[in-house]
């Protein structure tokens, strides 16, 4: 006391008689005064979104005025919270000091006082807020640009995650419900590294060049016929995520003076100029009034009514996301598993520190989609996720072979039951979809680029050690990086990329997982995979040129996951069968693949996944007789594979499909299977199909003289079914007249007939012993090509609440499909066929004709 002078100490004790005492126990003033100048943090950020959205300019020196103190205000805050913070942790105020009380009395005052302006400062934002006019939706704006003949190029510009593919695929269904006056609605995905040969192809599709009579073209021959076809029509080009300027004349897309426009979306205002767009669309987040109803949809009425405190908590967070509609889902979706207020409180605590440490950098935004990330219930399922970044920016990753590379890779690795391993692979993805961290596409997965951008950061920027992965997936690269890039790194993609050689050997002793898939490799060193001894996971798939395996591959002792499906390889060495830990290995459409010596597959022991559907090439016997063991020996080796869960596999005569049908594991793990020239069978009895639990995919191809598929009897009167079969493709069977069968199969969701000349009818009423029929239900695409005879589908028109498309070609006999105005009720079906067919089409009545006017979408050479 004696260093604190007596007038201090006359002054302290007054104020305590006529001030609160409050000031000296400020600790809730304090909590109290972070959480509101947050809340005046969020309303800058929204109001200044709003200003620039609503282009509000008569008002735009008043908030940035407002906007100056409140920044200034937040540093005084920061300043004071450190001051108050180091205050507490000193501790004395049990010990009665003076000289304590009175600092903490002078803080808590200063505490006080500046609650009292930080609340006044918000009611004048608020009041800004609400005098703002509403801003012109973006979507009404892009709408009458659409119908403003001066305007032929609409750039959609603003940061990732805003919403700018929603605004586009929103642009689009409108213009294909109503077609306006444009004759054609183009959407095409750009990406990163715009690729014009892909660009051009997907327009190809969307106007109606078929794939197979045009894939012989060059670039230049298919950039004529696109502009022959284009300067004839009106036509929108929607171009989706674009980040380099793209010669669109190059590609065949003419000028557009005729009233055609080009509508693209990029994150560059810069590129909107590049590209001569007369019209620039800033989307800049959701208005607070969408943001917080979008938010409580993904959080859910259950968890915001568990207590009543949680609403002014979750509205908290919904702020936090500053409008970004990705962020919103993604931080949404976590939260709604947050049953009691401390997870809420420490959610806040969370997301605050996180987009503290980051504000003003380019991560901010990925700081705040990390949350979903952190949210995510194991390691295992955050490394799931990470792993999905080794694929190209919106690629589509099949989910069985994901689930396969997961198994390679040991994320799986505690299920000692491979069926439960591949159920928890499953359960992983249901999980990351519902968390809404990947998108889910039916068989297929997509990450959206912001997510890709936050999982890339992860693995590599945001670690303080050295990164984990080395990704330069889809981005063009003409050879492979240095080989000092790769020391160190534990996953490598390159896929999708124009790498012709690998002729250098980089050291890589943590290496566990490399992509070379979808190049143009011609040449790969013996000695590029001599010094990875740690790796797992090898994908060479989609390299035509690579005709033999390196023999470096043979080393590869770790190895549990080989993919060489697509490749050019024409045999595979006896040495292979060294790789004893293999688990996961890929040979589908090899087809020039001639010989598999006996027991090498039946050596990998502890193998799980064998996919081998067109295996070897058309003029060979695939199944017993591409193995040099002869008639029988296949079967005989894959009934030595104990842990074999999944098997996709031709097989090419009666014969060789009973060998197999004899086997448990055929019945069990086959997932697709394609019966292929079944030369000398006339009938084929099919009811052991309703054994085979897994089947996904059937085939049955060039089987010329197959007239009759039967099945048991008491299959039907048991109406036992097919469930598992969703994709079924007959081809080449010219003497069958029927596929009544599938009536047993209700979970079809792709079927596709092609040259069976001889069928009248798809599925006969009266062979079908049902009077009440459910086919087709959950059918998404149809397609029938050259069926010279086929007069019906189905004789009575046809619910159809899951049908996408229908393709017909060279059909001339079918003159009416199973459709009336019932039939797309709710969505949409895309009917695509020949002018003069689609001319001479019979409809059911004339609302059915009105339903279906604007699905047609002509077909060209």
């Amino acid at each position: 006391m004696a260093n604190i002078p007596i007038g201090e100490v006359l002054t302290f004790l007054w104020n305590l008689i006529k001030e609160p005492v409050d000031y000296i126990g400020y600790e809730q003033n304090l909590r109290t005064l972070e959480m509101k100048m947050d809340e005046l943090v969020h309303l800058k950020t929204d109001l200044t979104g709003k200003v620039q959205m609503a282009e509000a300019h008569g008002m735009l020196h008043q908030v940035t005025g407002w906007v100056s103190r409140v920044e200034g205000m937040k540093t005084e805050v920061d300043e004071l919270t450190d001051q108050a913070s180091q205050e507490i942790q000193k501790n004395c105020f049990g010990t009665c000091c003076p000289k304590n009380c009175w600092s903490r009395y002078k803080i808590g005052k200063k505490i006080d006082e500046k609650l009292r302006v930080v609340i006044d400062q918000y009611t004048k934002g608020e009041g800004y807020f609400n005098s703002v006019p509403p801003p012109v939706e973006s979507f009404e704006k892009v709408m009458s640009c659409l119908c403003e003949r001066e305007k032929s190029t609409i750039g959609i510009y603003g940061p990732g995650g805003v919403g700018k593919t929603a605004l586009l695929t929103q642009v689009g269904n409108s213009l294909l419900n109503s077609r306006l006056q444009f004759d054609f609605v183009i959407w095409v995905v750009a990406s990163q590294d715009p690729d014009g040969e892909r660009i051009q192809g997907d327009i190809g599709k969307e106007i109606g060049f078929l794939e197979d009579r045009w894939k012989g073209k060059s670039f230049q021959e298919k950039a004529v016929e696109v502009s022959d076809v284009l300067s004839q029509k009106k036509f929108v080009l929607l171009l989706d995520d674009l980040w380099k300027p793209v010669d669109l004349a190059e590609v065949g897309v003419p000028s557009r003076e005729n009233g055609s426009k080009l509508v693209f979306s990029t994150r560059s205002e810069e590129l909107c100029n590049a590209m001569g767009a007369e019209e620039k669309i800033r989307v800049g987040g959701l208005t607070w009034e969408k943001a917080w109803k979008l938010f409580q949809e993904k959080v859910g009425e259950d968890t915001l009514n568990i207590h009543p405190d949680i609403p002014k908590l979750a509205e908290t967070i919904a702020k936090m996301c500053n409008g970004l509609p990705l962020a919103i889902i993604t931080v949404g979706r976590a939260m709604a598993f947050r049953k009691t207020l401390p997870e809420w409180h420490r959610s806040i605590e969370a997301l605050s520190k996180a987009t503290a440490e980051f504000s003003g950098t380019s991560h901010q935004d990925l700081a705040l989609l990390k949350f979903g990330y952190d949210s995510l219930r194991s390691d295992k399922v955050r490394s799931c996720f990470l792993y999905c970044a080794l694929f190209p920016e919106d690629f589509r990753i099949n989910k069985s072979y994901l689930i396969d590379y997961w198994i390679g890779e040991g994320f799986l690795r505690e299920y000692n039951d491979v069926h439960e391993a591949r159920t928890e692979g499953y359960n992983i993805i249901d999980n990351l979809t519902q968390a809404s961290l990947l998108e889910d596409e039916g068989r297929d997965v997509k990450m959206h680029d912001m997510l890709r951008d936050m999982a890339l950061w992860i693995a590599s920027d945001f670690q303080k050690e050295k990164p984990e992965h080395l990704v330069g997936a889809g981005t063009q690269l003409p050879e492979a990086p240095e080989v000092g890039k790769w020391e160190g790194v534990r996953r490598v993609s390159l896929m999708v990329n124009r790498i012709q050689n690998l002729s250098k050997a980089p050291r890589c002793n943590d290496l566990v997982t490399l992509f070379l898939g979808k190049n143009n490799l011609k040449m790969i060193t013996h000695a590029f995979f001599q010094l990875m001894p740690s790796l797992k996971v090898l994908d060479l798939s989609e390299n035509r040129e690579i005709t033999e395996l390196p023999s470096g591959i043979l080393k590869l002792v770790s190895l549990q996951y080989l993919n060489l499906s697509r490749t050019g390889i024409r045999q595979l060495p006896v040495e292979l069968k060294n790789l004893v830990k293999l688990k996961c290995l890929n040979l589908e459409h090899t087809y020039e693949l001639r010989t598999i010596p006996i027991k090498v597959i039946s050596n990998f022991s502890s193998l799980i996944v064998l996919r081998m559907i067109h295996c070897a090439s058309s003029d060979r016997v695939v199944g017993d007789g591409i193995q040099t063991g002869g008639p029988g020996s296949l079967a005989k080796d894959l009934q030595c594979l104990r842990h074999l869960n999944l098997l996709t596999i031709t097989i090419r005569s009666e014969f060789s499909l009973r060998e197999f049908a004899s086997f448990n594991m055929f019945q069990t793990s086959t997932q697709a299977l394609s019966l292929h020239q079944f030369q000398y069978s006339r009938s084929l009895d099919i009811s052991f199909l309703e054994g085979m639990n897994c089947l996904d995919d059937l085939e049955f191809i060039d089987c010329n003289n197959l007239e009759d598929l039967k099945i048991d009897n008491s299959l039907i009167a048991t109406e036992r079914s097919f469930n598992s079969l969703r994709r079924v493709s007959i081809v080449n069977c010219s003497k069958l007249e029927d596929l009544t069968w599938l009536t047993l199969a209700p979970n079809i969701e792709f079927l596709m007939i092609s040259r069976c000349s001889n069928m009248e009818e798809i599925i006969r009423q009266e062979k079908s012993g049902q009077k009440n029929l459910k086919v087709f239900e959950k059918l998404e695409v149809l397609r029938l090509v050259s069926l010279l005879k086929l007069k019906v589908i189905y004789p009575h028109a046809l619910p159809f609440p899951s049908l996408k498309e229908i393709f017909v070609d060279g059909c001339s006999n079918l003159k009416k499909l199973p459709l009336n105005s019932n039939s797309a009720s709710g969505h949409r079906i895309v009917i695509q066929g020949w002018e003069d067919w689609w001319k001479r089409l019979e409809w059911e009545d004339e609302a059915t004709q009105h339903t279906f006017l604007h699905s047609f979408k002509g077909c060209l050479y």
